[in-house]
């Protein structure tokens, strides 16, 4: 069997979970990882086995052995390393959010349509079985009309003052925080479920903590606190809550929070949906089933099951009725798919998956651009995409 040599840049903690998915494909070899941090990218190598480690992640794209490119730096290595990939011929699974503003994005989209390459963008949340259950309901017509839609992405790991991430710096993050961060999945769940686009905002962005207590270790995401004896205070210009009201391009109208200091919620993701035929609804608390709310009949929870499921997405639940899939397997079911489409590609035929590419990311960045803006002047905004 024919393997993709794989080269994946950044191995904190996205980075090891990129790694540990990859290693369940068959058809795949990591042959290279590049991380800035020596000692750590040495560990990585030796227990994994990878024969190339580079401390340069240009070096590693221009690998010329190096085929397919995992990109999970932090966010403002996103659009400068996914364009030298691009320029290198490499395909590309990238980390969310694609850059740093929808200017960067569309240069990146472009760029990959001009150069036949096969993208992806790691909004990993569609890939649960049963949101592929509820996308094809919604598809086949079930819900009728959407009319309205609401839901939330919430975690806590921000909570405390001495929480601290490169997340909430500017030189890193760009003009937004959480919104980019947690509503970009949110929006890609919208827009994957509901086969409708996002086309006006009214946003709230809000620092809930102007000042943190920054440690002078760095830590790693979703870490504990940092020690109080060790920090520097640091201003915090970036949010760490946001509230959006929405409209759909069918007239339709939602909204949804995104917030990372409610104490509590850990990775609490929901969706809720409202047709003019049925409602459908999914939590990432019950990740492996979807709420079907109806005015005339009982109400119904359906449970991931490829007896059960439609014929189209039944390869995403992959084990036995009753026992459930969690979020690697989410992630492995869209690397599947991403490899899948490779491997069309390399065959000279047209990818026969539909993967959240670099232009359903660059539509995810002119929704946040379009948030930054509402905030700002306090209006609607359209989203320009």
């Amino acid at each position: 069997m024919r393997k993709y040599k794989v080269g994946i840049i950044g191995t904190g903690y996205i980075g090891m979970v990129h790694l540990e998915m990859l290693k369940r494909l068959n058809d795949v070899e990591i042959i290279a990882i590049a991380e800035a941090d020596k000692n750590h990218a040495d560990e990585v190598g030796r227990k994994f086995q990878i024969k190339k480690v580079y401390y340069n992640p240009e070096d590693l794209i221009r690998d010329t052995e190096v085929e397919v490119i995992h990109n999970c730096t932090p966010n403002q290595f996103h659009f400068s390393l996914n364009k030298l990939a691009i320029l290198e011929g490499k395909d590309i699974l990238s980390e969310k959010p694609l850059s740093l503003n929808s200017a960067e994005s569309a240069i990146l989209m472009d760029l990959a349509e001009k150069n036949n390459t096969i993208t992806a963008v790691n909004f990993c949340y569609r890939y649960y079985p049963v949101v592929q259950e509820a996308a094809a309901r919604i598809g086949s017509g079930n819900l009728g009309e959407i009319r309205a839609l609401m839901g939330h992405f919430l975690q806590d790991w921000l909570f405390y003052d001495t929480d601290y991430s490169w997340r909430l710096d500017p030189k890193y993050s760009g003009k937004a925080n959480v919104i980019a961060d947690l509503g970009s999945h949110w929006c890609d769940l919208v827009h994957f479920v509901t086969g409708r686009k996002i086309v006006e905002v009214m946003a709230e962005l809000h620092t809930c903590i102007p000042q943190r207590k920054k440690p002078v270790k760095a830590g790693q995401t979703f870490g504990a606190a940092g020690n109080d004896s060790e920090f520097e205070i640091v201003e915090v210009p970036l949010d760490e809550y946001a509230s959006l009201f929405i409209k759909l391009d069918n007239g339709a109208r939602g909204n949804f929070t995104t917030c990372q200091v409610a104490a509590g919620h850990k990775v609490d993701l929901e969706l809720k949906i409202f047709g003019s035929q049925q409602s459908i609804e999914w939590s990432h608390k019950k990740p492996n089933a979807i709420w079907l709310g109806n005015r005339d009949k009982g109400n119904e929870t359906f449970y991931e099951s490829a007896q059960l499921q439609t014929e189209e997405t039944r390869k995403y639940a992959a084990l036995p009725t009753g026992h459930p899939m969690g979020y690697h397997d989410a992630v492995f079911n869209l690397f599947r798919d991403f490899y899948q489409a490779v491997g069309t590609k390399r065959d000279k035929k047209a990818p026969d998956v539909k993967l959240p590419g670099f232009k359903d990311a660059h539509q995810i960045m002119c929704i946040v651009d379009a948030a930054i803006e509402s905030n700002q002047s306090g209006r609607w905004e359209k989203v320009k995409y």
